[in-house]
């Protein structure tokens, strides 16, 4: 028989976010998958492993993933990813693939995962706490009240069209453009159109609590996420 891919959600940070299905699955597994080059440049493993401490015993897959638009340098790195994988699950081998947040909430491990299964492979999706959720925690912020709606949006969504969407709205992974994304809130809590808070690292070393977008750091970088609330 196969083995199976598992895709692990680790949560936002703290390792006490982790879930006991994602602890027991890590520990189940035959192999631990990271998107870096080695454990140490990788932030899911470091979460993972101050909840599982045994998992530094386990072989590591490597599958980094470039931080790039580029389609065909991303397309070149999950072919070689999942053809390592799939040479461990044909031998009868399962591998738990760490993902920071929740899997499915813009990771990077569902295109393996879609990979995998497309190739006969079988593969399962271990939820975990996502970014989002923590960060509505630290702020005390209710993501969303009676039929108030919730708007998730990607880095690289044009925010002047924000002003149209109606309820709370999340920014995920706005990396170097927080600069541009900071400066675009402002004008808009100016304007009376909402109220813009943000939280870094949340969960982890260096954790800042932003409840005014005007101290947001423009370095503030990729684990960077920001609530608008309508006032």
């Amino acid at each position: 028989m196969t083995g199976v891919l598992y895709g692990v959600g680790v949560g936002p940070g703290d390792p006490e976010l982790m879930t006991l299905k994602a602890v027991k699955v890590i520990e189940g597994c035959d192999f631990i998958g990271i998107p870096a080059k080695e454990t140490a440049s990788c932030t899911a493993w470091q979460i993972a492993l101050q909840a599982v401490p045994s998992m530094a015993q386990k072989p590591v897959l490597a599958v980094p993933i470039p931080m790039t638009t580029d389609a065909a340098r991303l397309e070149e790195a999950y072919e070689e990813g999942c053809e390592r994988l799939a040479g461990q699950l044909k031998a009868g081998k399962s591998i738990a693939f760490l993902n920071l947040g929740d899997p499915v909430v813009y990771g990077s491990y569902m295109e393996i995962h879609r990979r995998v299964l497309k190739a006969g492979y079988t593969a399962e999706v271990i939820n975990g706490v996502p970014s989002f959720c923590a960060v509505a925690a630290v702020l005390d912020l209710p993501l969303g009240d009676g039929k108030e709606m919730i708007h998730i949006l990607p880095g690289c969504y044009d925010i002047r069209d924000m002003e149209q969407l109606s309820g709370t709205k999340i920014l995920m992974k706005s990396g170097r453009r927080v600069g541009e994304v900071k400066v675009a809130l402002c004008v808009m809590e100016e304007a009376g159109a909402g109220k813009a808070y943000a939280v870094s690292n949340c969960g982890m070393s260096g954790e800042q609590i932003c409840r005014d977008i005007r101290d947001l750091p423009e370095e503030a970088g990729y684990f960077t996420t920001i609530v608008v609330k309508d006032i």
